[in-house]
């Protein structure tokens, strides 16, 4: 093997590595959340979708290691056929579940953002027979391929998963296949390839279907819709509040705007989530157009380097996804710490946030005599701070107050369905809750790490 396989071999080992960790992160934070947890479809999904990606990152992770010692290219081989067999079981499990799981989670987000269908709803008629179908058809295909032996180290030795031994014998007048012959492993290979496929045309589609909605949704707003997205712009947020009687039409306004907000975020949610399932999977889905429709059969270098560069990356993709809205929540409070010192706390802290709101007005105020302010800006911004804030969480629409904001997760969608419902997973958390993460916020800023040291305004 050329050094520069062998250098892609480790990059994958690593980054295989990486992802597991990230994925065992997310399965942390949704369990410790407090009252919470798998309490909805979507965290249901999530947590799937994380242990999925655990098995399939332990899977390119041990591969090097688990293959049989008499397989020339593998570089880190000091397993038998029966190692590979075991890990090649629960990598192909984990690749079918996370194809599945990732086509369920962007149709939850069609069903909620396009039909309004209730978590509860989801739940009940829909939710139960999804799982019970993926975890069959997953492990039907891993034990079909167990039984007839067509998990074999492929890929020069880095890979336990379907295929033949040796690699290519099916294909070759030279080689004979000692294990996965013919018949077994080109159907289980084209079985996953129909999967993937299906994946990618499914996700496709929601994506459109999503996209025609959010169109729609726009196009009835009298504000432009640029002014409302991720970040909408505070002067839009306190017109909507300010208003004083408003009429019908107006009031039929605000509803769109709040409408279209939700929907953004489910919809950028589910766009980020469907770009970095076509990032991960984009190489073995050329590698199966290769070898069975352009008969392809070595693997070319730049291919290889491609796989264990991208495709181990799924959970780092995952959590990044997974906490942004929390991130972005976060920042609202905390417009000058750099994004990474926060993604940290969310990770740190479980992914728990208390809203704004709560922290307003359920907290009560903190001494902060032990920590003055270090310069006059910073003595500045706590008096701002004291100051009156309007935003959406308590808008007040006919006299009823609605929890929105213009950063918010999928669990707070209630408010496009049924408003009587209530949220999955919102923001809100208890006071103990609140005033544990205000410590951790507190020590780290004034602590060792500067978790919250601000950054130098920009100048304009």
């Amino acid at each position: 093997m050329s050094a520069s396989l062998q250098a892609a071999q480790i990059i994958r080992c690593i980054n295989a590595g990486v992802s597991c960790l990230a994925s065992t992160f997310i399965v942390f934070m949704i369990l410790t959340e407090p009252e919470k947890g798998l309490a909805s479809p979507y965290s249901r999904i999530i947590f799937a979708m994380s242990i999925s990606d655990i098995l399939f990152s332990l899977g390119l992770f041990l591969s090097p290691f688990m293959s049989p010692t008499d397989n020339p290219d593998a570089l880190f081989a000091m397993g038998t056929t029966e190692s590979c067999e075991g890990i090649g079981f629960l990598f192909l499990l984990g690749v079918q579940c996370l194809l599945f799981y990732t086509v369920f989670l962007t149709y939850y987000f069609m069903r909620r953002i396009k039909y309004k269908i209730t978590p509860q709803n989801f739940a009940k008629k829909e939710e139960r027979y999804f799982h019970c179908a993926f975890i069959v058809l997953s492990l039907g295909v891993a034990v079909t391929a167990a039984a007839t032996g067509s998990i074999n180290s492929q890929a020069h030795g880095s890979l336990c998963g379907l295929g033949s031994y040796p690699e290519n014998c099916v294909h070759s007048d030279e080689l004979v296949c000692e294990r996965g012959g013919e018949s077994s492993s080109r159907i289980l290979v084209l079985y996953s390839g129909i999967f993937g496929a299906i994946s990618f045309l499914a996700l496709i589609g929601i994506l459109a279907l999503c996209t025609h909605h959010v169109y729609r949704v726009e196009s009835k707003l009298t504000i432009p819709a640029r002014e409302i997205g991720d970040r909408s712009s505070l002067r839009v947020r306190r017109v909507i509040i300010q208003e004083e009687q408003p009429n019908e039409a107006v009031a039929a306004n605000r509803r769109h705007q709040r409408r279209l907000i939700l929907t953004k975020q489910a919809f950028n949610q589910s766009v980020l989530y469907i770009l970095a399932f076509f990032i991960v999977y984009l190489a073995p889905m050329i590698g199966i157009f290769q070898v069975q429709v352009a008969n392809i059969l070595e693997e070319p270098e730049w291919r290889f380097w491609l796989s264990s560069v991208i495709t181990p990356l799924g959970g780092i993709f995952n959590i990044l996804i997974y906490t942004r809205p929390k991130v972005l929540k976060l920042r609202e409070r905390y417009p000058d710490v750099i994004w990474i010192r926060l993604f940290v706390v969310i990770v740190l802290t479980g992914g728990e946030v208390p809203s704004i709101a709560d922290l307003r007005t359920q907290i009560p105020a903190r001494n902060e005599s032990n920590h003055p302010p270090r310069n006059q800006a910073e003595a500045n911004n706590a008096d701002v701070d004291q100051q009156p804030q309007y935003d959406l969480h308590h808008a007040e629409v006919n006299g009823n107050v609605q929890h929105a904001s213009s950063n918010v997760g999928m669990d707070d969608l209630d408010i496009i369905g049924n408003q009587n419902e209530s949220n999955e997973l919102s923001y809100d958390i208890d006071v103990s809750a609140a005033s544990d993460l205000l410590s951790f916020m507190e020590e780290s800023r004034y602590g060792y790490f500067s978790v919250f040291e601000r950054r130098a305004p920009h100048r304009r």
